[in-house]
């Protein structure tokens, strides 16, 4: 992962800057700022009108008591293609139009949300609870005793009945 990390922070801003050469070579240097200003605008605009709509959406599932998951990730794909847009460059120009895509984004909330199962599955595994590969059928294991209503442990005859690990003894 460090690798691929180190490789991105080089190789993006050599690639950045091999366009912006090839580019001004082609059409000067003005008009090529001028691009890549123009670019920063369009994303801004586009990423504020799809973000508003993926927090209403949220919203939406929130008040009907659903968990908002494909609607937080893409959340997540917005933003990173909000970064990107806002990063001056053409590569990172064409990455982030390209999340502005909904299939784009509902691809990397797949892929995403495959990895936060798979990491998830892997860090439980073993350890007995629910899901996990070892012991984890779901049941719990337990005795119980029946207490008649007129005993001492009645709590309804105490206190606080509701909470009985209130009580004073």
């Amino acid at each position: 992962m460090g690798w691929i990390l180190f490789a991105l922070l080089i190789g993006v801003p050599l690639i950045e800057i091999y366009l912006f050469v090839k580019v001004g070579g082609s059409i000067g240097a003005w008009p090529t700022i001028a691009l890549v200003i123009l670019t920063a605008i369009a994303g801004s605009i586009m990423l504020r009108a799809q973000g508003r709509t993926a927090l209403a959406r949220a919203r939406d599932k929130i008040e009907r008591n659903e968990p908002p998951v494909t609607d937080i990730l893409d959340g997540i794909g917005i933003l990173l293609a909000g970064a990107l847009l806002l990063t001056p460059g053409f590569l990172t120009d064409i990455l982030g139009f390209s999340m502005l895509l909904p299939p784009v984004r509902a691809t990397l909330a797949t892929r995403i949300w495959m990895q936060i199962n798979l990491r998830s599955n892997l860090h439980h595994r073993g350890s007995g609870r629910p899901g996990s590969s070892k012991g984890g059928d779901g049941v719990i294991d337990g005795d119980f005793e029946h207490v008649d209503s007129d005993s001492d442990n009645d709590f309804s005859k105490r206190g606080d009945k509701n909470r009985p690990w209130l009580q004073k003894h």
